[in-house]
C-alpha cells in the first residue's frame, strides 16, 4: 500500500518518489502529533501497518498521550528542507495529498476519525479537505 500511495504523492505533486517517501512519515508524524490522544489512538490502530511500523514504541506511546502544537508552516518547512523540495508551494501539495491519501486508505474507522482530527485542524487553519 506504501508504495501505491508514494507514487500516487510523486505523479501528483511532481516530486521524486524518494522525496515522496520521506514525505509520508513526517506528514503522518505531525497528524499524530497535533491530534487528541484519543484521536492519535484511534489512527495508529487504522493507519497502514507498513507506515505505523516506522514509529518506535516511544513516539506511539507520546502520540497516544501528548497533544502538541505544531504548525503547518512548521510542518512545510520541515518538508522542504528534510524532504529537498525546495519548493513551498509543492511542499504544501505534498502535505494535503499525503493527508487525502492516508485518509482514503485508513478504513472506515480511520476515515472517520481522520474527517473529525482534519475538523479540528481546520479550526487552527488547517484543512485541505474543507
Amino acid at each position: 500500500m506504501m508504495d501505491m500511495i508514494i507514487s500516487m504523492v510523486a505523479q501528483k505533486v511532481g516530486i521524486s518518489p524518494e522525496m515522496a517517501k520521506m514525505a509520508i512519515p513526517l506528514v503522518s508524524k505531525f497528524i499524530l502529533q497535533k491530534s487528541t490522544p484519543d484521536q492519535a489512538s484511534g489512527l495508529l490502530s487504522a493507519l497502514p501497518a507498513d507506515l505505523t511500523g516506522m514509529f518506535s514504541d516511544d513516539e506511539k506511546k507520546d502520540f497516544t498521550t501528548t497533544q502538541q502544537d505544531i504548525t503547518e508552516d512548521d510542518l512545510i518547512n520541515k518538508l522542504d528542507s528534510q524532504c529537498g523540495i525546495n519548493d513551498k508551494a509543492k511542499s504544501k501539495q505534498a502535505l494535503t495529498e499525503i493527508m487525502g491519501s492516508l485518509q482514503q486508505n485508513s478504513g472506515k474507522q480511520g476515515g472517520n476519525l481522520f474527517g473529525d482530527m482534519m475538523g479540528n485542524l481546520g479550526k487552527g487553519g488547517l484543512n485541505p479537505f474543507g
